[in-house]
């Protein structure tokens, strides 16, 4: 039986699929369910910093790490590599030329993450241990927000205070974007986010940031 913790300090990463609903809702089930389970796999087998997982959320997945010997930089690079081998992934798709509605919709699939860096405890609903606390509540909260692309790094403030970006390729990145999302019952939480497709781009081309 898996045994649950007290609280502790965590970082938390939650890659999101957008587009996801009107795609599921638009394709056979049987061909779709497919698809993404392909799609969420080659976002776990890239995850190279070894975050635990806790959920697979049929969108999303929940990663998160107790232990955290990284830079901004290298938490950042993680990012975008599932971003890469995400969008690598629907070109293979693509490449296959299969006409089926599920692989032609594909393409309007898009990625997005959410850093966050707070408390997480657990409780137990029977054999099973759940993370639990405010913080995993405002990482799932920042999903649902009011930046208008589909693809970007969100990270609060409580990520950027514990992981500098000074020093970073995003330092002195002029796309940094800051805001303050109130959320409901929480209150106001500070954000930065950039255009994840922009920056890969960049670095694609061998253009520095």
């Amino acid at each position: 039986m898996e045994v649950c913790h007290t609280s502790k300090q965590s970082l938390i990463l939650i890659p999101d699929i957008s587009g996801f609903t009107k795609y599921v809702a638009s394709c056979n089930i049987e061909h779709s369910q497919d698809k993404i389970a392909l799609l969420l796999e080659y976002l776990l087998e890239n995850n190279s910093l070894k975050f635990k997982i806790s959920e697979i959320e049929g969108d999303a997945i929940l990663f998160y790490s107790y232990d955290f010997p990284f830079s901004a930089a290298e938490i950042i690079s993680q990012c975008q590599l599932m971003f890469d081998k995400f969008h690598q992934r629907i070109d293979e798709f693509k490449r296959s030329k299969c006409m089926c509605e599920s692989c032609q919709n594909l393409y309007n699939l898009s990625l997005k993450f959410v850093l966050h860096f707070g408390q997480l405890g657990s409780v137990m609903v029977k054999d099973y241990c759940k993370l639990f606390g405010k913080d995993l509540i405002i990482a799932h909260r920042l999903l649902k927000n009011k930046i208008s692309s589909n693809e970007y790094i969100l990270f609060t403030e409580n990520f950027s205070n514990q992981f500098p970006l000074i020093g970073t390729h995003l330092d002195n990145h002029t796309e940094l974007v800051n805001d303050i999302f109130n959320l409901e019952d929480i209150g106001d939480i500070g954000i930065t986010y950039f255009d994840l497709k922009a920056l890969s781009l960049k670095n694609r081309q061998g253009t520095t940031c």
